[in-house]
């Protein structure tokens, strides 16, 4: 039997040496309160690059003017019990670093990526940024 696979795509935004990411609230559908970069499902004749910044935009208030992309990773396939992930990911240099959450996150934190592993995050997100970070 096979599960559905729901396509996503997350986004890592750079600042000066720091990234961003949000912690999830009790209110989405999954990894709620960890800590993730911008993350988004892919609709329906949508492409994962334009989600990313669709995402970006509703997420964090930053528009997709401020950010240059610098990087994109193969995707990922994450399995869960009940459904599989296949996760597109991004990276971007951000031109500022001002954050308006909506609803779908609780807080926000620009991090050094090495600091990644002092907060509880979906699972994929420190192999994710070491992927993206080493193709600049």
């Amino acid at each position: 039997m096979s599960h559905p696979t729901k396509r996503v795509a997350t986004s890592i935004l750079l600042h000066g040496d720091r990234i961003l990411i949000l912690k999830r609230s009790a209110e989405v559908g999954s990894f709620q309160h960890h800590w993730s970069g911008v993350s988004g499902f892919v609709e329906p004749g949508e492409e994962p690059l334009e989600t990313s910044q669709r995402e970006v935009e509703e997420e964090t208030g930053i528009p997709r003017t401020s950010l240059e992309l610098l990087a994109r990773a193969p995707s990922r396939r994450v399995e869960k019990p009940d459904k599989i992930f296949e996760v597109h990911s991004f990276l971007y240099r951000c031109a500022i670093d001002r954050v308006r959450l909506d609803w779908e996150n609780d807080e926000f934190a620009w991090v050094a990526p090495e600091s990644l592993r002092d907060y509880r995050t979906v699972p994929w997100l420190p192999e994710m940024v070491t992927e993206l970070l080493a193709k600049l």
